[in-house]
């Protein structure tokens, strides 16, 4: 009977998200896409974090489902039509991919940029001489002597991704809890909450035998609990789907009971409403969410100035912190569906707003003629629909909003700028101790301008002064390196030069003592477990396992044996034409 009513309440949901007028036209879409599987943060099975064959054809898949909703070519499976109801967006190019129409950002690990990668090769496969009109067209394409030459691999797609470091202030839209002190301190106290020490006393012995099944070999036994939850699932997930003796040692049940738990951990560290950082109500837990809401409207609003010549498709690459905290600000998690939100994301999955209207002459409607639809696609496997959702607490009977109580709906969550996010985050990054904080109270959303409100604030004049100063120095060193290669400048040194053994950045200055790289032993770049474990430092060393997400390790063995000798005499320059020596005097 329970199963019946599952079939029943998803095939309403699906003739929801169906259900789609022939008269609407869907101007933009702004799509945010958790990363493909990747090898485990923890547990020893890599060295580093990395996508995996499967987490590539997952964002693949996901790619092409994207395509087959929103662009047009005809060239779809049966199992795409399906599922994707086609919305196609106005104008968009079909078979050669267009930066001013389609957006993508990234954050800079590794395994992200390269799961934007492969969405991008989904979205944008391989096309024979097809060129954006934007870049040339195919006219770009002919040479002067008549022959067309094509992008290698069969017209191969080159998609234009901006991937964001921790030290670019757009950053806070796509991972808006790294570098946010204010949130990992409210994290501290984690493991000290009443609630969270009763989940971990009554998970204990589940945890204990899991332990013994499959987690002994690969974490202490200290990470075996609760509190550990995310990693536990995460590495029990990667054996589950490439490690056929793990469905010997564990049932489904005992899977889905690990996702279950990592996903209210979560729900505690990155959806947990309640908890305040410097400001009472500042929601600090869910800070990831709120960035994530300010740059959805911000490309809607884009679109809109532009009436639909830009950011027609808009695509954000990133963990699953802004989807889980997003949730939970939009009331997802409390709605007549809150089941379908309890659990992770999984990897490849995708939340989508689109922009449409209904009717019109094809000319860019009004804004009291738009209409926004949020739809979440929990995974990339064929047969996944994209499903409509009610956002803000109205229920299913209003699955879409007019584009005005919609953006009232994302502005009471949604942070107010880059300056706010330092000033609630009390973040001491670099562009944070740049920027002047207005106090005028109006809104620093992101706006359709491209800056971010009147709260973005501007640069002092001895960080503008700094830049200015590295700018002038990196020109005057590729003057100079460009002398030496075109042989104005020869550089030379002396034979008997001592080399260093050390190796590193110091050269023959280097002390056997120093350290080329410096990591907090339990420092972390996307925490997922709470700095709780910052108490204490000495715990990844004691637990003998790397820190999640550290994104480098450093061999000493290696760095002193594998140092090279440094001679500038030795240097060869591959296609340079050598010094000719001077003849005369």
């Amino acid at each position: 009977m329970a199963t019946l009513a599952l079939v029943v309440s998803l095939a309403a949901l699906l003739v929801g998200s169906s259900a789609q007028s022939d008269n609407e036209r869907v101007w933009s879409s702004v799509a945010y896409i958790y990363h493909g599987e990747t090898t485990p943060s923890r547990g020893g099975v890599s060295i580093t974090q990395s996508l995996t064959p499967f987490g590539a054809q997952q964002m693949f898949m996901q790619g092409s489902m994207f395509r087959a909703r929103y662009l047009v070519d005809g060239n779809v499976t049966d199992d795409q039509t399906s599922v994707a109801t086609h919305a196609t967006i106005q104008g968009m190019e079909p078979l050669a991919f267009d930066s001013g129409q389609t957006t993508a950002i990234s954050t800079n690990d590794g395994y992200i940029s390269t799961s934007a990668i492969a969405f991008m090769q989904g979205l944008y496969p391989p096309s024979n001489l097809n060129v954006a009109q934007s870049a040339g067209g195919l006219s770009s394409a002919v040479l002067a002597n008549g022959s067309i030459i094509d992008y290698p691999l069969n017209g191969y797609q080159y998609p234009d991704i901006q991937t964001l470091s921790t030290l670019d202030p757009d950053f806070i839209w796509i991972n808006g809890k790294s570098t946010c002190s204010k949130y990992f301190e409210s994290t501290l106290t984690f493991t000290d909450n009443p609630v969270m020490v009763q989940v971990h006393d009554q998970t204990l012995p589940f945890y204990q035998r899991m332990y013994d099944d499959i987690f002994s070999d690969a974490f202490p036994p200290s990470m075996g609990s609760f509190f550990y939850a995310t990693d536990l699932y995460e590495y029990a997930a990667y054996l589950w789907n490439h490690d056929n003796r793990t469905h010997t040692k564990i049932t489904s049940e005992d899977f889905g009971l690990l996702a279950m738990y990592a996903g209210v951990q979560q729900q505690a560290l990155i959806g947990n409403l309640s908890v305040s950082g410097n400001q009472q109500g500042d929601m600090i837990r869910a800070i990831s969410g709120r960035t994530l809401a300010a740059k959805v409207l911000a490309n809607l609003k884009l679109n809109m100035a532009s009436h639909g010549n830009t950011n027609k498709l808009n695509l954000m690459f990133g963990s699953f912190d802004p989807m889980v905290a997003f949730f939970a600000l939009a009331g997802l998690v409390n709605g007549p569906s809150a089941d379908n939100f309890e659990e992770l994301p999984k990897p490849g999955a995708a939340m989508v707003f689109e922009l449409f209207s209904n009717g019109g002459n094809g000319s860019y409607p009004a804004a009291r003629d738009l209409w926004v639809r949020f739809l979440y696609r929990n995974s990339s496997l064929p047969g996944t629909p994209f499903i409509e959702y009610s956002l803000f607490g109205n229920g299913n009977a209003q699955s879409v909003l007019p584009y005005a109580d919609f953006t009232s709906g994302i502005r009471a969550i949604a942070l107010d700028g880059v300056a706010a996010w330092c000033n609630t985050c009390g973040s001491i990054n670099l562009f944070c101790s740049g920027l002047k904080s207005n106090s005028d109270g109006s809104s620093g959303l992101p706006s359709v301008d491209g800056t971010t409100g009147s709260n973005s604030g501007r640069l002092d004049p001895a960080v503008a002064g700094a830049i200015g100063a590295a700018v002038t120095c990196g020109v005057v060193g590729l003057l100079f390196l460009a002398a030496v290669l075109l042989g104005f400048v020869h550089v030379s040194t002396s034979r008997d030069r001592r080399n260093s053994s050390l190796g590193g950045f110091k050269g023959a200055e280097k002390m056997a003592s120093d350290n080329d790289l410096s990591y907090a032993k339990s420092g972390v770049r996307h925490e997922r477990i709470g700095s709780w474990e910052l108490r204490n430092g000495a715990k990844a060393t004691e637990e003998g396992v790397a820190a999640p997400e550290a994104g480098a390790v450093v061999d000493k063995g290696r760095a002193s044996s594998g140092a090279r000798s440094v001679d500038d005499d030795a240097i060869s320059v591959i296609g340079a034409t050598p010094v000719e020596p001077r003849q005369s005097v």
